[in-house]
């Protein structure tokens, strides 16, 4: 299996797909840690940009964010996540 990453990841990297499909495998995983919290925006140079609805629950994830960071990167397997950027409404 480990094999088959390695190939699949070369592909991409030929044809400048990698760090778009990162962002996607980040963004994934961000929705499946903050099922009802937040909503991912995106994910860029190490930062992944999220929304979420109010100012309490904008505080409830900077409480949590290492836990956040720790598990997305845990799931790739690489430390891709280094900050998350909250957007709120009325933030």
């Amino acid at each position: 299996m480990d094999k088959l990453e390695k190939i699949i990841k070369k592909r991409l990297a030929e044809r400048g797909l990698l760090k778009t499909t990162e962002g996607a495998q980040v963004c994934f995983y961000a929705k499946e840690w903050g099922v009802d919290l937040f909503q991912p925006i995106s994910f860029s140079r190490g930062i992944l940009k999220v929304f979420v609805k109010s100012s309490s629950a904008a505080q409830s994830l900077q409480i949590r964010e290492e836990e956040l960071i720790a598990f997305i990167n845990s799931k790739i397997k690489k430390e891709l996540v280094r900050r998350v950027k909250i957007s709120c409404s009325n933030y």
